[in-house]
């Protein structure tokens, strides 16, 4: 396995360094100008006010924001001495506005969030790291092996280290000897001594800094370089010369393995790097099996959704499964790594019945997870295939300095289209002319809005400037966004001028003739009296049917016609037949001349009474309850069907005598007849040519 690190710094705005495995990026370094590096300097802060309640202090160390100090991490030697003894300590007992305190950054700030800082101090080496506060030493938990642990433990407990302060052994300590461990703690040491003597003479006040971390390119190879690794290949003469000096410094043996980069075509596109860094900042990431990882970054938690291969047949279901989430499990890790994704992270897996597969890919994950330098913390794969994990963030996101958000969408993803914008221009414009004092009003939006309202919405616009005499003018303005559009008035009313009534459709109206006015037909009864100072005038005598006296006003409401249908049809198979064989009721119409209207109805009728109705089996002719006997429904205009117009006067006295309760006059709103040819339909029944 052939293991390279590459550094490029030929620009000074950006430097990047990646490790390559075979060709393949395993980790990624990125470092802007623009971003200020403060992970790992050292203040000298104030105080700037305790908070009790979250028992923690800000601290002003020089940054653009104050430092978020929790209680847990300040030591004891930093306490004022009040000279109370208390069972509880307490956050604003120890500590107060003003004080100066020792700080150094353990994270970055990101969005509304100060820095991290903490008040026990540490600097770390190329083997070792100092720290100050405790006195305790300890080993790197990377270092699994227990002979190499307790080897590397006889070595410490033989260094004088002055009082409070501790070592740790980092897991490039494996493998070395004590005369290397021992140099690198004279290093150490000797920084310590530097930074004490700024603390005790300096002659300005706090906030000051005091130790700087070193550049991104002796920083990268202090951490990540190892034994194993065959090539330090760095594009920059002057970070080549630094980087020379610290080998020499740390690690002599290795000095040869550092190597000056001097062609014109970039050193990431030589070694084919560039393609596989851009691929970090895609949303999906492809597997070879056939499925792909789907990356969802939120504010708080990470979701990562496994999509599946592809399959032949339902019997390689499982099979499929486990083979793309095994391979997902190395890219997860991987990504996490080249991305610096950190908090909670989520973990969608594809669906696995058996539990074998599912503790063979949780224990796949644990494997791919230990090169990572972060702390982590892993969970059981649940019911639903879901996995929770949480990661240590160890530099800010690798998109942080390359993206911003989108100025139009503002890190959604998603944008009106050009309908939603315009629907929303128009009630807009609505909202803005609403009281009417506009007179002429500009609107200043998107070309492609203008060009929307001109192809789809020129009715509206011209109904609403009709409509409330006003103009409207739209300018386009390209690379606006929604938020920027103006709607700026141009001219009001004045005071006391009113704008026009809004105009209509226009309408016909006609309406019904009184009753006075209707044409004279036959006198109708009344059985309500009207009380008037004049003498009551006598109504003629209404005609008989038959010799019998007409029946009056009907005693209950008369059925629908669809009523009375349905009953007809329900009892078909039960009525009295025609002579003909054909039972009536829906029979058509006998032929022959119509029967006037005004012929006597026959004494078998619906209107005779119940004691001159035949009996069943004697009637002479078949008798409906309808038309009171064989003849067909239409033989009577009263009874359902349409009044001839030459009998209109009969035809209303039907209707009156049905129980017409309607007295007043009735108005009709028609709309307007565009064609002056169609015919005037007149509410009286009448039509006119």
């Amino acid at each position: 396995m052939v293991k390279k690190l590459l550094v490029n710094a030929d620009h000074p705005e950006e430097c990047r360094a990646v490790i390559l495995e075979d060709g393949k990026v395993e980790d990624f370094i990125i470092e802007h100008a623009t971003r200020e590096q403060l992970k790992g300097n050292i203040y000298l802060g104030v105080i700037n006010r305790v908070e009790p309640a979250i028992e923690a202090a800000f601290v002003d160390f020089g940054g653009k924001k104050f430092g978020f100090l929790p209680f847990k991490d300040v030591l004891r030697e930093s306490y004022l001495q009040t000279g109370e003894r208390k069972a509880k300590i307490r956050i604003q007992d120890v500590l107060a506005r003003g004080q100066k305190i020792l700080v150094q950054v353990v994270k970055e700030g990101r969005d509304h969030k100060g820095p991290s800082l903490t008040n026990s101090v540490s600097i770390p080496g190329r083997f070792l790291v100092l720290t100050f506060g405790g006195g305790a030493s300890g080993i790197s938990r990377k270092i699994e092996d227990e002979s190499e642990r307790k080897k590397l433990r006889d070595i410490v407990s033989d260094f004088q280290l002055p009082e409070n302060m501790g070592l740790i052994i980092r897991t490039a300590g494996l493998g070395r000897t004590k005369l290397e461990l021992q140099k690198d703690l004279q290093m150490l040491l000797k920084i310590w001594e530097n930074l004490e003597e700024s603390i005790n003479s300096t002659e300005q006040e706090p906030p000051l800094l005091l130790y700087q971390e070193a550049d991104m390119v002796q920083r990268t190879v202090r951490d990540h370089f190892t034994t194993d690794m065959d090539e330090i290949w760095v594009d920059n003469v002057k970070s080549h010369k630094i980087l020379r000096q610290f080998i020499k410094m740390v690690m002599p043996r290795m000095q040869s393995r550092v190597k000056l980069y001097q062609d014109i075509r970039p050193i990431f596109s030589h070694f084919n790097v560039e393609e596989q860094i851009e691929s970090i900042y895609n949303r999906s990431v492809p597997l070879h099996s056939g499925g792909s990882l789907v990356f969802d970054i939120g504010e708080a938690m990470v979701a990562i959704d496994v999509n599946s291969g592809k399959t032949t047949s339902s019997s390689e279901l499982e099979t499929t499964a486990v083979r793309t989430n095994m391979e997902a499990a190395d890219e997860i890790a991987r990504q996490l790594r080249l991305r610096d994704l950190g908090g909670l992270i989520v973990i969608d897996f594809i669906d696995m019945f058996q539990k074998k597969n599912k503790a063979q890919v949780e224990k796949q994950l644990k494997k791919a997870f230990k090169l990572d330098k972060a702390r982590i913390n892993l969970s059981r794969i649940s019911k639903f295939g879901i996995m929770e994990m949480s990661r240590q963030r160890m530099s800010p996101p690798v998109g942080e300095g390359i993206f911003e958000k989108c100025p139009r969408c503002h890190g959604f993803g998603h944008v009106k289209t050009v309908g939603a914008n315009t629907l929303s221009v128009a009630r807009k414009i609505q909202e803005v002319v609403a009281d009417g004092r506009v007179k002429e009003l500009s609107v200043e939006v998107l070309p492609e809005v203008v060009s929307y309202f001109l192809n789809y919405k020129m009715d509206y616009l011209k109904d609403l400037q009709e409509k409330l005499a006003l103009k409207i003018h739209f300018h386009a303005k390209p690379g606006i966004t929604f938020e920027e559009f103006q709607y700026n008035v141009i001219e009001y009313r004045k005071e006391g001028e009113l704008p026009p009534k809004p105009k209509g459709r226009e309408f016909k109206v006609f309406s019904m003739p009184k009753p006075e006015e209707a044409p004279a037909a036959a006198p109708i009864a009344d059985n309500k009296e009207e009380k008037t100072d004049e003498a009551p005038i006598a109504q003629a005598p209404r005609p008989k049917r038959d010799g019998r006296p007409h029946p009056g006003k009907r005693r209950y409401p008369r059925r629908s016609s669809q009523g009375r249908r349905s009953m007809q049809n329900r009892g078909r198979h039960n009525r009295p037949q025609r002579p003909g064989g054909q039972p009536q009721g829906n029979s058509p119409a006998p032929e022959g001349p119509v029967q006037d209207v005004s012929a006597p109805l026959p004494q078998n009728g619906y209107n005779a009474p119940q004691s001159e109705r035949p009996e069943p089996g004697n009637e002479k002719e078949s008798w409906s309850p309808r038309t009171g006997g064989g003849e067909s429904k239409s033989q009577y205009a009263g009874y359902g069907s349409e009044p001839r117009r030459d009998q209109e006067s009969s035809s209303h006295d039907e209707v009156k005598s049905r129980g017409d309760r309607s007295s007043a006059p009735v108005s009709l709103v028609f709309p307007p007849i565009l064609d002056g040819s169609s015919p005037r339909v007149d509410p009286t029944g009448s039509s006119e040519e």
